[in-house]
């Protein structure tokens, strides 16, 4: 077909939105809710993903030194536990900033420490290993313990598989809810245009009578339905960005700066409205392109 064949097909389509801006209206409003509703599970689901994250990279293993172990031995065994698979970050912590910690966490009773400095510190030096995922712990485990520089190793099992647990369900929870209010979505979306279809089905039925052909008939409704689903995402994505922008100006990051609390930090926006718009916009005007397609089909078998 020409290009102006086209064009005209957009016209016809912008003409019948107008021309019927009840059911258009109608249409719009269904469209965005079921995406606005998507978009809060979305979030939800993303959310939960960052924070299974935050969960995973809390995992720690602390490995203690022998006290004879000098500066030079402490890099190179820095080095090879940074070699290791699933270690995401290596800590040192000296005698001496580990007595300067435990001195600080005593507090007023910190004094009884005085003298301890220098050769009568009876502390280690120490790793802390920032370990990606729980998964990993069983394999670094005996390779830290094999290394000779290494003392022992301290790891809570029970937390670790905890953690394990709580990651897998918050993942597992995210999944279903956002795969669900997609197929929710979309049924909404798809029963929505097939009703804006019906309600002109004399208009499909009396064009095909005078002799249009059925691609001719078809295109416009189309494109309308792509039409609706564009509109629909737009006011969707505003209202649920902005909502989510709104919640996050007003203190939703939860817990700030208290401790654990901090691992349910909110996503920034930024991370969030590309796939977002982009979820919308498949969605919206993917499902309303094929239900226009399969919708016009039926009436023009009728």
């Amino acid at each position: 077909m020409k290009l102006r064949t086209y064009k005209n097909f957009f016209r016809e389509s912008i003409r019948n939105i107008f021309r019927n801006r009840v059911m258009s209206f109608a249409s719009v409003v269904a469209i965005m809710s079921a995406l606005f509703i998507l978009g809060l599970v979305l979030i939800l689901a993303f959310n939960l993903e960052h924070i299974a994250g935050g969960l995973e990279s809390k995992v720690e293993i602390t490995a203690f030194l022998h006290t004879s172990v000098g500066s030079a031995q402490s890099r190179a065994v820095i080095d090879q536990v940074e070699k290791l698979d699933g270690v995401h970050e290596v800590e040192f912590i000296s005698k001496e900033q580990g007595l300067a910690e435990w001195k600080e966490n005593l507090g007023e009773k910190g004094v009884l420490l005085e003298g301890y400095e220098g050769k009568t510190n009876p502390l280690p030096d120490k790793l802390i290993l920032r370990i990606e995922k729980p998964e990993y712990v069983g394999s670094i485990i005996p390779s830290i313990n094999a290394i000779p520089e290494v003392d022992k190793v301290n790891y809570s099992r029970e937390v670790v598989d905890t953690i394990g647990k709580v990651v897998r369900i918050a993942r597992l929870v995210g999944l279903l809810l956002m795969l669900s209010l997609m197929i929710v979505a979309m049924v909404i979306i798809n029963n929505t245009i097939k009703i804006n279809v019906y309600s002109r089905r004399r208009e499909i039925t009396i064009m095909k009578y005078i002799g249009a052909t059925d691609s001719y008939i078809r295109w416009p409704y189309i494109i309308e339905g792509f039409t609706l689903g564009i509109i629909a995402a737009f006011f969707a994505g505003v209202l649920v960005i902005g909502g989510y922008n709104l919640l996050l100006s007003r203190g939703g990051q939860l817990g700030g700066s208290y401790g654990f609390l901090s691992l349910f930090q909110l996503l920034p926006i930024e991370g969030l409205i590309y796939d977002i718009v982009l979820a919308f916009l498949l969605v919206g005007c993917g499902v309303g392109v094929i239900a226009s397609i399969l919708s016009t089909g039926k009436h023009l078998k009728a």
